[in-house]
């Protein structure tokens, strides 16, 4: 029995657990599929705790177990991979939105993207000849991102200068900022001005000016304002337009079409970030929650009562105020620093993501690149006319005080 227990121990083909090594390491932006898919669930209701049930976490909401475990409660198993919190990475949900809203952070190259294509058929404003030229220049081999960004300036400026549509012939106008998180389509801004009186209005101006005519007749005020009503941008018109895109013209915008698209560059999911890297602060019979968290339930709340408010089909300026408001907290759960985000009003002002990462007592330069070490010191080096050239004098107290046990 003995023996043939070690000639089946030969026969067992041995392996070697190598250490696995990175091949490569790409950043990029990601779809909504993705944003999806890595969540371990959706998080849906913006309770913390449920009280009559000893305080534990609520399921579905921002601290669910499944998200991973806190430094509160060190034995605590996360609920997925029931490990540790030593062991445990921690798992990401996501929140469903109710209608999509704006990235801040992208919102300039979401301009930039308007600015490129026509608002109609999504086709970028460059003539044939034009447009096979730019893609033959940034299809060329080994080509520079300094380059790239050159031709894709110029694009931009070619753009811009466009009037109407080569394919479908409808007006281009300007792309206006209004305010932190709004854009609007200035597109009769020539045929508004008192100089142009003389000019004939083209169709698509009359029907425009004709879309007032019902709103006039309840307000009688509206007349003098219609001269500088402008087609509103909302995220749903833009990500509807960015869907439209060809992937040659993404190429045209500076994208990778095997990527990313422009429609990635607005949110429709939200992803809500693992326990472990915003653990609450325990104190007498209570919890104190972070930033991060507080905020993420309070996007929660108000999708929430978005949704409610389209199933009972409110009135349309409440719902694009509550729409508005909604974008704003995002917007701050991302970058609460971009100026004119933050109302006065709501309690003092939250730090986001960004400003978790960046500045001196950021992630970065904060605790990964200066750390506080023992046995060492810093300081100026300075000459020294009593020292020979090769020797280097430390002070008495440093030497004492920092030498290595």
């Amino acid at each position: 029995m003995v023996v043939e227990q070690k000639a089946r121990r030969r026969k067992e083909q041995l392996v070697d657990q190598l250490p696995k090594r990175f091949k490569a390491l790409k950043f990029g932006i990601q779809s909504h599929q993705d944003i999806v898919s890595q969540g371990v669930l959706e998080v849906s209701d913006n309770l913390l705790y449920d009280v009559e049930n000893r305080r534990t976490a609520f399921p579905h909401g921002p601290l669910d177990p499944r998200l991973g475990t806190s430094s509160t409660n060190r034995e605590s198993k996360c609920s997925t991979c029931q490990l540790g919190l030593q062991e445990c990475p921690g798992h990401f949900g996501h929140v469903r939105l109710p209608l999509p809203v704006f990235h801040i952070g992208y919102l300039k190259y979401i301009q930039a993207t308007l600015q490129n294509i026509c608002k109609e058929c999504a086709k970028v404003l460059l003539q044939e000849p034009e447009r096979l030229q730019f893609l033959k220049e940034l299809r060329r081999p080994g080509i520079d991102n300094l380059r790239r960004s050159g031709i894709l300036k110029k694009i931009n400026e070619q753009c811009r200068k466009a009037r109407t549509c080569p394919y479908c012939g409808s007006i281009q106008g300007v792309i206006r900022k209004l305010s932190v998180m709004k854009l609007v389509h200035d597109r009769f801004s020539a045929y508004n001005k008192s100089t142009a009186q003389k000019k004939i209005p083209p169709e698509s101006k009359v029907e425009f000016d004709v879309s007032f005519d019902q709103a006039k007749k309840y307000t009688t005020e509206l007349e003098k304002h219609t001269r500088k009503a402008m087609e509103d941008l909302n995220p749903l018109t833009v990500l509807n337009l960015f869907k439209k895109i060809h992937r040659t013209d993404c190429e045209l915008l500076g994208l990778d079409p095997s990527e990313g698209r422009p429609d990635m560059f607005l949110w429709q999911y939200v992803p809500a970030p693992p326990i472990c890297i915003r653990p609450s602060v325990a104190q007498e019979n209570a919890s104190n929650e972070d930033d991060i968290t507080s905020k993420l339930s309070e996007i929660i709340l108000y999708a929430g009562h978005l949704r409610e408010s389209l199933k009972k089909g409110v009135a349309l300026p409440v719902i694009m105020e509550q729409w508005e408001f909604l974008q704003l907290q995002v917007g701050m759960y991302v970058n609460s620093d971009v100026p004119g985000l933050y109302q006065p009003g709501f309690g003092k002002p939250i730090r986001g993501f960004c400003q978790r990462l960046k500045g001196k007592q950021g992630r970065f330069r904060g605790n990964l690149s200066g750390k506080r070490v023992d046995f060492s010191g810093r300081t100026v080096i300075s000459p020294d006319p009593n020292l020979s050239i090769e020797q280097v004098a430390v002070p008495q107290l440093v030497a004492k005080n920092l030498t290595y046990p």
